[in-house]
């Protein structure tokens, strides 16, 4: 491998700066390992930003009626983001803020019986309950006629604090470098890298693949992309979190609220709308969503608002139906390891699962942090701040 700059070695490589690769590095780093993370764009940049921050355990996978295998997955994870968000837990999350506590679900019509006896069983008790409707917020009242609210205790996060704080616990050890091709040399791998127009080699005894999309350049068939389209609405809006619901394995809707910077509410919204919109035109989806939120809030006025789209790909471990997986892919191919964690809520499962795997390769931890001489990565902006927006 011919490149202008060598770096000293280091334990492990981390290739990817979105939610998994950056927990990934901070587990690492606390057992002792002299490990770094590589990151063509910027933190976050990809999936990450565009996610909607929730963490929940699986209520919105429940919708028929049942526990599915999303649902089971899921179930423990609010309380495990918990203990991080506490600071009771390595990494220490308790600068992250929450954008809400809560998440609601309701429907435009009447919940569906077998949902509503669901959610009343135990295995969701305490986590969900129902509104009487006086504990609504008024501005969702005066626009939303719905019958039944329930909500969930499952927080919402401020994604970009979240990047934020692990980026600051990783300081010095996450850099700006694209990741070209890697090639095994004895007991340590090579990775050649690219920063703007230089090529330098970096040697580890392990490499984490955590870059999303990004992993099919190494060369795996275990991927798979899941198109989606999101829709962003802008304007005076009120602030709510939560799932549009009917008997459907996916919510109708999901809808997460972000403040601008010039005060208006942006809600970001996926669910079955954003899958269904990969087969829409940029044009269409906004027409599609203006229609859904004619009838869901009778109240609202669509044309005093602003749009936007987004596509991105979902990429996953692959599933022979292509849909989405239920549990995140983590596996290792000798001396470098393949992550897709599916949802951000995954990631600290998916960490734990990545530092098993180096602990089993008995590598040698090292004594000190190599110094490596790389452009420092930088947290990068959500969506809406960087779109050109549709009016009315």
């Amino acid at each position: 491998m011919k490149t202008s700059n060598n770096h000293p070695p280091v334990d492990v490589i981390v290739v990817g700066g979105g939610i998994a690769g950056l927990w990934i590095l901070s587990n690492l780093r606390a057992a002792g390992y002299d490990a770094i993370l590589v990151e063509k764009d910027s933190l976050g940049s990809g999936q990450t930003l565009a996610s909607q921050g929730i963490i929940h355990g699986g209520a919105k996978y429940a919708l028929i009626g049942h526990v599915t295998g999303s649902s089971e997955a899921v179930r423990e994870l609010p309380e495990r983001w918990g203990e991080h968000l506490s600071g009771r837990r390595l990494p220490d999350l308790s600068s992250v803020r929450c954008n809400s506590d809560h998440q609601w679900m309701w429907s435009a019509g009447d919940i569906p019986s077998k949902i509503a006896n669901f959610f009343a069983g135990r295995l969701m008790s305490g986590r969900v309950r129902p509104l009487a409707g006086r504990e609504l917020p008024g501005r969702f009242k005066s626009i939303c006629k719905t019958n039944t609210v329930y909500q969930l205790h499952e927080p919402v996060l401020d994604v970009a604090s979240l990047v934020q704080c692990l980026a600051d616990s990783n300081k010095g050890r996450a850099f700006n470098a694209e990741a070209i091709c890697a090639e095994a040399d004895g007991d340590n791998m090579l990775l050649e890298v690219r920063t703007h127009n230089e090529t330098h080699c970096l040697a580890a005894r392990a490499l984490v693949y955590a870059a999303g999309e990004g992993n099919k350049e190494v060369g795996t068939s275990a991927m798979q992309c899941r198109p989606l389209q999101m829709v962003m609405v802008k304007g005076d809006l009120p602030e709510l979190w939560g799932h549009v619901i009917e008997a459907a394995a996916n919510p109708r809707l999901t809808i997460t609220s972000h403040k601008c910077p010039d005060g208006q509410i942006v809600w970001y919204i996926g669910g079955q709308l954003a899958e269904d919109g990969v087969a829409r035109s940029i044009r269409q989806q906004i027409a599609a969503t203006r229609q859904e939120l004619r009838r869901i809030f009778p109240a609202m006025v669509p044309d005093s608002l602003n749009w936007a789209t987004l596509h991105i790909n979902r990429a996953e471990g692959v599933r022979d139906d292509g849909k989405r997986p239920d549990n995140p892919f983590v596996g290792r191919y000798g001396r470098q390891i393949m992550v897709w964690p599916v949802k951000l809520a995954f990631a600290p499962v998916v960490a734990d699962e990545v530092l098993s795997l180096v602990e089993a390769m008995r590598i040698s931890k090292s004594q000190a942090d190599a110094m490596i001489e790389l452009p420092e990565a930088v947290v990068g902006r959500y969506p809406w701040e960087q779109t050109v927006w549709q009016c009315g």
